[in-house]
């Protein structure tokens, strides 16, 4: 039997403690492509906060609908953090105030 064939035989059972996380949350075919195609490499998740980019896209699109304190709660940040992408990415308010 190939490995192709044995992975199709797993069940969330078999898996690590640590990887039966995977299924849970994105299914069992998922963590057999996983395994089948990455299997070996450590993978470290990123957290929201840490994707620098789609931060700092997610205030620029939405700075001029939404309050700073409101898109501060929802990155799960301070305003002052917010204040501060902005000012580093010159972008301003809908009261034409620069950050």
């Amino acid at each position: 039997m190939r490995n192709e064939d044995i992975i199709e035989l797993l069940e969330e059972q078999d898996l690590p403690e640590h990887f039966q996380i995977v299924a849970e949350t994105c299914g069992i075919e998922t963590a057999r492509i996983l395994i089948k195609e990455l299997g070996g490499i450590t993978v470290s998740i990123p957290m929201v906060n840490s994707l620098r980019s789609l931060i700092e896209r997610y205030i620029k699109e939405n700075i001029k609908e939404i309050p700073i304190k409101k898109i501060a709660r929802e990155l799960g940040m301070n305003e002052r953090a917010v204040a501060n992408i902005m000012r580093k990415k010159s972008l301003k308010i809908d009261n034409g105030k620069k950050f």
